[in-house]
């Protein structure tokens, strides 16, 4: 099967481009919901499917240094490096862990839970519960990233060559 667009992100500043673009994608949509008055449980979900779409395609056109270019990633590998998927497997297990704690002690009345969840509006629980899961599953995929690459054979690392400038 032919692929339709075959585009590899090497280079950081393109990355950091490609995020912060991701991350606005979400502003038109919810704007756009809230233009027609979708309910949350629309406009949730989709901003949970645009989320995890977004960074399962970064997943897929990342590489990093001394990462082959040409050939796909395998649909588990979502870093090149184990210690970075291990990090950010810990950060979304951490959010989806505050939401979690947030959506448990809120009904028991620990006061900035409730505050925070009554902050947010009538629907937030809903809310606050896609993006646990969301959190959870990319939490799982991170980790599961960060395990299968630490059993891989470790990679030669590729060195950084710099020119020596000479004022002289």
């Amino acid at each position: 099967m032919q692929r339709i667009v075959d585009i590899r992100i090497v280079r950081w500043p393109f990355k950091l481009l490609y995020v912060v673009g991701a991350w606005l994608v979400g502003f038109p949509v919810s704007a756009l919901l809230a233009a027609v008055n979708a309910p949350v449980l629309v406009g949730s979900p989709l901003s949970a499917a645009i989320a995890l779409a977004s960074v399962m395609a970064g997943a897929r056109v990342f590489r990093g240094r001394g990462e082959p270019v040409a050939p796909r990633r395998p649909w588990w590998k979502m870093t090149s490096r184990p210690l970075l998927s291990r990090v950010l497997g810990i950060i979304f297990v951490v959010s989806a862990a505050s939401a979690v704690f947030t959506l448990v002690t809120a009904p028991l009345g620990v006061d900035s839970s409730l505050r925070s969840l009554q902050s947010l509006g009538p629907m937030a629980v809903a809310e606050m519960t896609i993006n646990a899961l969301l959190m959870a599953v990319l939490a799982f995929l991170y980790l599961n990233s960060a395990v299968r690459l630490r059993n891989m054979p470790a990679r030669v690392r590729e060195p950084k060559f710099r020119a020596r400038v000479k004022l002289t």
